[in-house]
């Protein structure tokens, strides 16, 4: 089923949080290890980035606004990851960042496996 299927992804992140406390945040939840922007967990790795087209006002149409959050997290399996654990991982941090009061939008091609389409489906 996944043989085929890219597992690169890119969540989109909106929150108040400054770019530290996101990498703690992020690490804290995937049980990763921290080494300057980039999380290393069991599954894969993360890098918190700061999206260069950050746009407050763009970030709030409906549509493609995500495209303008502050932040973007780029995910990739480590080695001989287990699909269907990462992409549960991945699916456990969206709703762990939704908990928290930040906005997230996956861009994968699994986001149909993710809670509410990977943040496009609404509340």
């Amino acid at each position: 089923m996944y043989s085929e299927m890219d597992l690169y992804c890119k969540l989109f992140v909106e929150t108040q949080l400054d770019r530290a406390a996101l990498v703690r945040f992020v690490a804290q939840t995937v049980t990763g290890t921290e080494n300057r922007s980039t999380i290393v967990s069991p599954w894969g790795e993360v890098d918190v980035r700061n999206n260069d087209d950050y746009n407050e006002d763009r970030a709030a149409d409906p549509h493609d606004g995500f495209l303008f959050y502050r932040y973007y997290l780029d995910i990739e399996p480590v080695e001989d990851a287990d699909p269907g654990e990462y992409i549960l991982s991945i699916a456990q941090l969206l709703e762990a960042l939704w908990k928290s009061g930040a906005k997230a939008v996956a861009a994968c091609d699994f986001e149909e496996e993710l809670p509410r389409k990977g943040g496009m489906a609404g509340e």
